[in-house]
């Protein structure tokens, strides 16, 4: 007996298990999401990578580079390029650390404080469209779901 992809029973059990389906979902909002944002912050000139990883150097706080490629989960010669870019264009810059000379701090620049606001306003019309007509309990909720999968595929 030989199985193949157009076998009914696997087709039934593939579309009816809902958490199947709910990960094919997951993975084409999180494109989506992506996509909304990458044409948002392109009006900044900024692309994905870039404005992914200025948003966390804003948010942890004079990041390393060690620090930054975790936090982005690529390698550190990726975010080294990556933070070249952003320097040239002004978001960021390098700062040795006081405690160890070693270690080159990423800090967000004047340029790209005044810019953060912006930042923050075109995520918002990005999250206004994509959840527009959730309650802040839905939001959550799901939230919440989202959070323990990530904990149960982490584990």
């Amino acid at each position: 007996m030989t199985s193949s992809l157009t076998d009914k029973s696997f087709a039934e059990r593939m579309g009816s298990d809902d958490r199947v389906n709910l990960s094919f979902l997951l993975a084409e909002v999180t494109r989506l999401l992506r996509a909304a944002f990458d044409e948002e912050m392109e009006r900044l000139g900024l692309t994905r990578s870039q404005w992914h990883a200025l948003i966390y150097v804003l948010r942890l706080e004079a990041p390393s580079q060690t620090e930054l490629a975790e936090a982005l989960e690529v390698a550190r010669p990726s975010v080294g390029s990556l933070i070249d870019q952003l320097e040239k264009s002004g978001y960021v810059s390098r700062e040795a650390d006081p405690q160890d000379r070693r270690i080159w701090r990423v800090v967000p620049t004047r340029f790209a404080l005044e810019r953060s606001e912006e930042i923050a306003r075109l995520a918002e019309n990005v999250a206004d469209t994509a959840f527009d007509g959730l309650s802040k309990k839905q939001i959550e909720a799901a939230s919440s779901a989202i959070q323990m999968v990530r904990q149960n595929l982490t584990e």
